[in-house]
């Protein structure tokens, strides 16, 4: 199958400077301060949570051993997905196994039951390094700015995972923004919309978030596996004001669609990075 999304990219890979360069460099990219993502937690017990991400709404339910996520545009009122997953508890780790309705099956093995009920995401990460404030300093002389897709980047001491540089781009941590680079959209999200995803388990949140930006199958089941995994081993999911940072890109082409079976000509998620976790990657571009 063309969807790659399983494959999960863990940790900070460092490229090359040659890989570093190889993207021009556009220093009159621009940020759009963009209207915040409706978002709304509508049900929250241990073993369920019902909530809105943009237009897609999120039914999840678990028992801790077998769990469903029931997907719905709310827009056009339609079922995107259902997806069943379950974990099983093996030596001293448990294997979660993710399957889809069209048939897509992953599987990963993490140290925590990932569909634990009560488990949420802000169990699993730290909170942010850094408040915002006019007095802040940061230690320039110990991080690395460079370009990336025609972004400048950051990295380095007190930056969780590389992203845009806030100071060059004039960001700021409470608005939702994005960047055009050569290739990708750069999304950031407010430390608000940041706070409220972290409200929700895991697994549901790689499914809103594989369902919002790659509604395709086998990407909502990729989406779930790589950043549950991801959060699971303790990589970071919000940067060091508490954001979260998405890369994606989309195509228009003729692909193969298993259900229904047959061509279709429509937007191909082409690449999906969801903060240090790269989930698809057709232009191979290296890691920033």
């Amino acid at each position: 199958m063309a969807v790659l999304l399983g494959l999960l990219m863990v940790g900070l890979t460092v490229g090359s400077a040659a890989a570093m360069s190889s993207s021009a460099q556009d220093p009159h990219a621009k940020v759009v301060v963009m209207k915040e993502l409706p978002t709304r937690l509508l049900v929250n017990t241990p073993t369920r949570q019902v909530f809105i991400f943009g237009d897609i709404l999120i039914d999840y339910k678990t028992n801790g051993n077998e769990a469903t996520i029931l997907i719905k545009n709310t827009t056009t009122d339609k079922m995107v997905d259902v997806v069943y997953m379950t974990s099983t508890k093996i030596d001293n780790s448990y294997l979660l196994t993710v399957r889809d309705s069209s048939g897509a099956n992953y599987s990963i093995r993490t140290p925590i039951n990932i569909i634990a009920p009560g488990l949420r995401t802000k169990q699993l990460i730290s909170k942010p390094l850094i408040n915002k404030e006019p007095s802040t300093t940061i230690a320039y002389n110990t991080q690395q700015h460079y370009w990336w897709d025609g972004v400048y980047f950051v990295k380095g001491y007190m930056i969780r995972y590389p992203h845009p540089d806030y100071e060059y781009y004039g960001i700021e941590p409470w608005d939702t923004v994005s960047i055009k680079g050569n290739k990708l959209t750069h999304l950031h999200f407010s430390n608000a919309k940041s706070a409220f995803i972290l409200q929700v388990g895991p697994t549901a949140l790689g499914a809103a978030i594989g369902a919002y930006f790659a509604n395709v199958p086998g990407a909502i089941v990729g989406a779930i596996v790589g950043l549950a995994g991801g959060i699971a081993f303790g990589h970071y999911l919000l940067d060091e004001y508490g954001c979260l940072w998405i890369w994606f890109a989309w195509k228009w082409e003729y692909h193969w669609r298993w259900v229904p079976p047959g061509y279709v000509y429509e937007p191909v998620l082409k690449y999906l990075r969801i903060a240090s976790y790269t989930l698809k990657n057709d232009y191979h571009l290296p890691n920033p």
